[in-house]
């Protein structure tokens, strides 16, 4: 009888269908590895924000966390269909993979992070996955398989940015040594994970004897003041003194794009709320992912209106005490109550809101655009903070008597950074940017 459509739902022949491929126990053994290397990558990530002095390596490292969180958030999902109880998937699945992910956290530069996530374990993460999409039957693990696809878009988009980056980082007269470092760097990475069997366990393992001496012996500690590379030499306690309500609404329009760029210190924020904040459920930390990387966008959003605009985005004061004050004197739970006083601030009349119509009052469409999407993420990043921040405390009532505690501690910092003479900057700023018909009109 004549086919009337491709058979298989055109997931594959007859024949590759009825190779045997693995069964669910090695399955589910792959993907509570696959879900501890995600998490702990961007875990890594987070621990090291603060210390990346490179901006377009902040940027990139905020995507990528986000990434890594949502792909855990998807295999746990996928265990959990496959007759496992939905208990203990934030177990370590092997104590040499742990070891490997603990001698990761402890590079050291922005170089050997990058060589660490890039160079060894991301190849060997779509290794592994591509592995099981190979040898796994196409028509009974078809729902692994599809999630493993959509994974692996992402992770080679990863793979390929990170070696790009790490073109970056080495300057040319130092290339022969940094080579040989990175080379260093990558082998005793490599010989860690090989000890854990590879990423699916299935390698062969070395010994203990044959490992070098694992960094792991030392003790691990974020760095906590952001930093920025040699292009950033203005980094302040505060933003300076910013325009009044008087304003026009250009003025008001590109003070608006200077909030939107300085937001850096809110992902910088929240990376050791995930590093530092032990136990919570799993949720937590892919929604703290998601708002990391939308604020990370924000700060993107105001780089491209300074490009646009060709201003030195670098050369402007950036503010990093925000990021700075809760690292260093607050525990995480006052730390997430602090910003989400302030986004819940801006859930006011004359906070998102009125940005947006700043925007339209200064007829700038790219503006109103970036600042309709940032209302809508700070609406839901308000309502992550009442989400994780109520069963900290008996109310709200509780809850915002605590952001006042603290609120008041930072704006002392504030307010002893805009006494300063230099606080009052913007108005000579503003006076040399390039008005519209100034600007010549882009290639």
């Amino acid at each position: 009888m004549k086919a009337t459509a491709p058979p298989l739902a055109d997931l594959c022949s007859y024949a590759d269908g009825a190779v045997a491929g693995y069964g669910v126990e090695r399955t589910v053994r792959l993907l509570r590895r696959c879900l501890f290397v995600e998490a702990q990558t961007m875990r890594c990530l987070a621990a090291h924000l603060n210390a990346v002095p490179e901006w377009e390596v902040k940027c990139g490292l905020s995507l990528h966390l986000w990434q890594d969180a949502e792909h855990c958030t998807w295999l746990r999902d996928r265990v959990k269909e496959m007759r496992t109880p939905p208990l203990h998937l934030d177990r370590v699945p092997d104590p040499a993979l742990d070891a490997f992910f603990q001698e990761l956290l402890r590079s050291r530069t922005s170089l050997e992070l990058l060589t660490g996530v890039y160079g060894v374990l991301k190849p060997a993460a779509i290794a592994a996955m591509n592995r099981h999409r190979t040898e796994a039957n196409p028509l009974a693990d078809q729902p692994t398989l599809r999630l493993l696809r959509f994974i692996l878009l992402e992770e080679e988009e990863q793979l390929a940015w990170g070696q790009r980056a790490l073109n970056t980082l080495i300057p040319p007269q130092q290339e022969t040594a940094q080579a040989d470092a990175r080379l260093a760097w990558a082998n005793h990475l490599q010989s860690y994970l090989d000890a854990a069997g590879g990423i699916d366990g299935d390698g062969e393992r070395t010994t203990a004897a044959q490992l070098p001496p694992a960094r792991a012996a030392e003790p691990f500690e974020p760095v906590r003041s952001p930093m920025r590379d040699q292009r950033f030499s203005r980094l302040w306690d505060s933003r300076g003194i910013g325009p009044g309500e008087e304003a026009s609404p250009d003025e008001r329009n590109w003070w608006m794009f200077y909030v939107r760029l300085t937001e850096m210190h809110v992902p910088e924020l929240l990376a050791l709320i995930i590093y530092d904040w032990d136990g919570q459920p799993w949720e937590f930390y892919r929604d703290m992912a998601r708002q990391l990387w939308d604020e990370a966008r924000h700060a993107m959003m105001g780089e491209i209106e300074f490009e646009r605009g060709g201003v030195d985005w670098a050369a402007v004061p950036h503010e990093i005490s925000f990021a700075e004050f809760p690292n260093t004197q607050l525990e995480p739970v006052d730390r997430q109550v602090l910003l989400w006083g302030v986004e819940q601030g801006l859930m006011k009349q004359d906070g998102k809101r009125r940005e947006y119509e700043v925007a339209r009052k200064a007829e700038d469409p790219l503006s109103i655009t970036f600042q309709d999407y940032d209302w809508a993420d700070e609406v839901l990043h308000a309502q992550f903070g009442r989400k994780w921040l109520l069963p900290e405390f008996e109310s709200m009532e509780a809850m915002q008597q605590r952001y006042e505690i603290v609120r008041a501690r930072y704006q002392a910092i504030i307010e002893r950074d805009q006494a300063l003479p230099r606080a009052a900057w913007w108005d000579e700023f503003y006076r040399k940017v390039p008005r519209e018909q100034e600007q010549e009109t882009p290639a």
